[in-house]
């Protein structure tokens, strides 16, 4: 929880209904209305597939601090789901304050423990939850929804996070893009990758290899390397094959271009232990880098998780070339 962020209070009850939930939340408010002043701008929905995620989650909604303060309403749906199991629904609601602009704001938690039939309609749980007048986002945090998934209607944006999917995740990811606003986490957090290699080719000698990439090697996690990957073949016109995937604890890229008769190296990398992304610009000179044309870095924050969720609710918009680059990850 960020050092920012202090309880209220709380209410937690166990096969309770909606309306038991609704109760607390008013009781709550009336009972810590002057401890703050309410600023809400977004309704979060998170849906966890098991206490873990929903865990995680959280403490990401929580190391926002200030920034977004809103309702969040986090689902994880237990057991089955099958119409012969017991259903049942738990819940906890707590009420934060935070600091924004100088300014105690406070925001609301409320988290249902899901059982049986009621799963298959989480849209009329959380319906009665969210706050009017302000964008509801829905945040899958397992496997990405199937496209006639209800929440999906009231929704309107989707976050997933592609760091670690399988193939056909990234496919179902690609697909949901197509037909709804979809943010992602993972290519939020490899937004100083992107940017820095972007600015390696900003230099007038070096700007005419843009054209003249001939390979890439990407290294990184599943997600991290098919985004990357995706991204260079969508943006330089490269050809699947021309990109070599590898694994790797950290994201990096490098390539290699020809210009005029000159072959340049371009690497993106994270060394081990060091929150810092470094980029270099270098000619290539019977095989080894020679002089160096550019070089610069970038230093990440410290919560990737929190600042990728803040950085998502803030551009709450279609992004094409992630969604370029999503298509053309299909193909490696």
């Amino acid at each position: 929880m960020s050092e920012d962020l202090r309880q209220f209070g709380s209410w937690s009850g166990e096969n309770v209904t909606m309306g038991q939930v609704l109760s607390a939340l008013d009781d709550l408010r009336r009972g810590e209305e002057r401890a703050a002043s309410r600023t809400s701008v977004v309704n979060l929905v998170v849906v966890a597939p098991d206490d873990a995620r929903a865990a995680r989650a959280t403490n990401a909604i929580h190391g926002m601090g200030g920034r977004h303060p809103g309702r969040s309403v986090t689902v994880v749906c237990r057991g089955t789901g099958q119409d012969d199991e017991p259903g049942g629904l738990d819940a906890d609601v707590a009420l934060h304050g935070s600091l924004a602009d100088g300014h105690r704001v406070w925001s609301e938690d409320v988290r249902l423990g899901v059982r049986g039939p009621l799963s298959h309609h989480l849209d009329s749980l959380v319906e009665p939850l969210t706050l009017p007048d302000l964008p509801v986002v829905v945040w899958f945090t397992g496997h990405p929804p199937t496209l006639d998934e209800p929440l999906l209607q009231a929704a309107d944006a989707v976050v997933v996070d592609t760091k670690e999917p399988a193939a056909e995740q990234l496919a179902a990811v690609s697909t949901l893009a197509q037909r709804h606003t979809v943010v992602d986490l993972a290519w939020i957090r490899l937004h100083p990758w992107r940017n820095l290699l972007a600015g390696l080719f900003e230099p007038t000698a070096l700007r005419p290899f843009v054209t003249g990439i001939t390979s890439a090697t990407v290294s990184g996690k599943p997600g991290a390397r098919l985004l990357l990957g995706g991204w260079l073949v969508s943006r330089l016109s490269l050809a699947p094959s021309a990109i070599t995937l590898a694994d790797g604890r950290h994201a990096s890229m490098s390539l290699t271009g020809e210009c005029g008769g000159e072959r340049a190296e371009f690497r993106v990398w994270r060394s081990e232990g060091d929150r810092v992304v470094n980029a270099r610009a270098s000619t290539v000179e019977g095989g080894e880098p020679g002089n160096i044309r550019a070089d610069d870095r970038m230093a990440l924050p410290d919560d990737a998780m929190s600042w990728s969720l803040a950085e998502a609710l803030t551009h709450l918009r279609r992004d094409r070339v992630h969604a370029a680059a999503l298509q053309a990850a299909l193909a490696l």
